[in-house]
């Protein structure tokens, strides 16, 4: 699956799991982030740095997503097995 197609997918599995996803500049003064999840008056929210490329986004939203129950949503098989890969990666 291409950068672009799996980035798509991955937005859309944030929004199947009512998390809201936003890009903004996270290189600004003393933040220095790729990307985060966190919960905002009880509404899980993610941000990602907008100047990162396709494939970098990915990786970001690979990791914060592969922490959330996929079990409950349909979503595509190769963004599961990428989510669940991740998730066992980070086990280890």
């Amino acid at each position: 699956m291409k950068d672009e197609t799996l980035l798509t997918a991955l937005e859309e599995t944030a929004r199947k799991l009512s998390i809201q996803l936003d890009y903004d500049d996270l290189k600004r003064g003393a933040v220095d982030s790729q990307g985060g999840l966190f919960t905002l008056k009880g509404e899980k929210r993610m941000l990602v740095h907008k100047g990162l490329s396709p494939r970098e986004r990915v990786r970001v939203l690979t990791e914060l997503l592969s922490v959330q129950d996929i079990e409950r949503v349909h979503i595509p098989i190769e963004v599961r097995e990428l989510l669940e890969g991740e998730r066992e990666k980070s086990r280890q």
